[in-house]
């Protein structure tokens, strides 16, 4: 019965693809809110109250990137996935940094699209299922390593005492790396941890993810995100030096 799982908001100004995705979330038990503008997207958000967001980039009143930021300003763990036809590296990244947690290419492949709306909700899940004290490690509600502070609670990160805007997966990566400060973490085990599928689907986002957050850390030169050489990374809580960086 389609809206047993909740509802999935659809935005998408084309018909048929709006359609398209429709008939794929309800196949899978959710019902389907579908909004061909951005004004609409927005309304149907706030009066829907929706488990997931399947959003265009291109839209007749205002680009997708806009929808996702208001949308992520009121709620952080909310699942977006970004189904476009802009593949560009620069789209995915901006669509990225905007706050969407995935960015799917048209035309879509409807199985691996619910693996991945699947994979977001678990993650979501798994977050807002996690009450402070409950949880079994004991990482502080801030961490701090050399001139970076990561403030787990309210998703806030400064450099030497300036706070710097960091997009969800951002974060998510800071965190678990800290969280594991010191030791190495797999490609494969990055991308279950923060970005909630299998390698299988392909690790090179993880190394552009990494440059991202290296650039916004002021850390180009690897030296708290270490590089381990056919493996993944490991952060390191003092800062080596650019001679001793393995990347």
């Amino acid at each position: 019965m389609p809206g047993k799982r909740g509802t999935v908001l659809v935005v998408d100004d084309s018909a048929d693809s709006a359609a398209l995705l429709s008939a794929l979330v309800e196949q899978e038990g959710f019902l389907a809110v579908s909004c061909g503008t951005a004004a609409e997207g927005l309304a149907a958000f706030a009066r829907d109250k929706p488990v997931a967001v399947l959003l265009d980039w291109v839209l007749p009143d205002g680009p997708g990137i806009e929808v996702c930021r208001a949308i992520r300003s009121q709620d952080a763990t909310l699942p977006i996935i970004f189904v476009s036809g802009r593949n560009d590296e620069t789209s995915v990244v901006r669509g990225l940094d905007a706050g969407g947690d995935d960015y799917v290419p048209k035309p879509v492949r409807g199985g691996e699209l619910m693996a991945r709306l699947e994979a977001q909700l678990r993650k979501a899940a798994a977050f807002q299922a996690r009450p402070g004290g409950q949880t079994p490690d004991v990482t502080p509600a801030t961490i701090s390593f050399g001139n970076v502070s990561v403030d787990v609670g309210a998703h806030e990160v400064s450099v030497s005492g300036e706070p710097i805007a960091l997009g969800p997966l951002e974060f998510k990566l800071l965190e678990y790396l800290a969280r594991n400060s010191g030791v190495a973490v797999s490609r494969d085990q990055i991308m279950s941890e923060v970005y909630g599928y299998d390698a299988d689907i392909g690790t090179e986002r993880v190394d552009l993810l990494i440059r991202r957050l290296r650039a916004k850390l002021g850390d180009r030169d690897g030296g708290y995100i270490a590089a381990v050489p056919g493996f993944g990374y490991r952060l390191e809580r003092r800062a080596r030096s650019a001679g001793a960086s393995e990347a």
